[in-house]
């Protein structure tokens, strides 16, 4: 799905390691996916620039990969996908764009790349990822998903 996306796709060194390395060390599925798009070029590793990552990082309960994606995406005027709460503030603090994980699923089915079917698998595997939200916010996203 990742390579249907429009636009150039980044991730940084500290989410790649975290992602990938940990993940496949974890036996995450989505570890080898990843570092199989980085491989073929889908996805660039890029560091964001240090004295930025460092602003950014002062904000208490900031993770470092999220700090890393916040000042590349402001570097890079691109749009932060991030869906922790402190992280959303953060950006929105430092007028960066960001949209959360389940925004590239329904951007996709809006433009025509996925169908209803795999925009629901997409949101599952999500969820099986372990990623989580409010009843209100899963419901909107199915709803979304179904009246499209």
């Amino acid at each position: 799905m990742v390579e249907r996306l429009e636009g150039d796709k980044y991730i940084t060194p500290s989410v790649y390691a975290e992602v990938v390395e940990v993940g496949k060390a974890k036996g995450f599925g989505d570890a080898v996916i990843t570092e199989e798009l980085v491989k073929r070029g889908v996805i660039l590793v890029k560091k964001p620039s240090d004295n930025l990552v460092k602003l950014i990082s002062t904000h208490m309960d900031i993770h470092a990969g999220e700090a890393e994606v916040i000042s590349l995406s402001k570097e890079l005027d691109g749009i932060a996908i991030v869906d922790d709460p402190v992280a959303r503030s953060v950006a929105e603090l430092h007028g960066v764009k960001k949209e959360g994980s389940y925004a590239i699923i329904l951007r996709m089915l809006w433009k025509g790349e996925i169908g209803k079917d795999e925009a629901r698998g997409a949101f599952r595997k999500l969820i099986e990822s372990g990623w989580r939200c409010d009843v209100g916010l899963y419901d909107m996203i199915l709803n979304k998903i179904e009246n499209f």
